[in-house]
């Protein structure tokens, strides 16, 4: 039989080059994506899905981005 292949630390060599986007870069990214789409529009799921990145991240972006949106159509600056 073949001995078993070593298990552990994946060397840094085989991780993926992307590095880990800040909160302020992924609400940026959320803010463009989402800048044509209706308030109904604005989900978590579809924020995650566009954005890629986590559901809690992707609750975080909503709930952010419908804050802004109320505040600016109340015409709070």
């Amino acid at each position: 039989a073949r001995p078993r292949r070593a298990t552990g630390r994946v060397p840094a060599a085989a991780k993926p080059a992307r590095s880990k986007r800040t909160p302020e870069q992924l609400l940026a990214e959320a803010r463009t994506a989402t800048a044509g789409w209706v308030d109904a529009q604005i989900t978590a799921e579809g924020i995650r899905r566009t954005v890629h990145t986590s559901p809690a991240n992707a609750r975080t972006l909503r709930d952010t981005i419908l804050a802004e949106r109320s505040a600016t159509a109340v015409g709070v600056p």
